[in-house]
């Protein structure tokens, strides 16, 4: 029997592992946060005068940046809890 922590999968997903999954996630926060910094520079040089979509961008960095840090908070919540219990 496999282990749950070993692999994650849904429905019509392939399986990937938990460090897969986090890698995943890491590089989308990095994607959000190149594409927001992307924003503000077209909108300084006049590029664009969309103020909306780059007031977009930056919170959809900035949200998904405090949900990676967060998740973050709990694994090492649950780690410390680990170390504390075997010790």
């Amino acid at each position: 029997m496999e282990k749950p922590s070993q692999k994650l999968q849904g429905p019509g997903r392939e399986e990937k592992s938990f460090g897969q999954i986090l890698k995943e996630s890491v590089e989308e926060v990095n994607r959000l946060q190149g594409a927001a910094n992307k924003a503000i520079e077209e909108l300084a040089t006049g590029e664009t005068k969309n103020i909306h979509e780059t007031m977009i961008a930056l919170e959809k960095a900035g949200i998904s940046f405090k949900l990676m840090l967060e998740v973050r908070n709990k694994i090492l919540d649950a780690y410390r809890e680990v170390m504390r219990m075997s010790g």
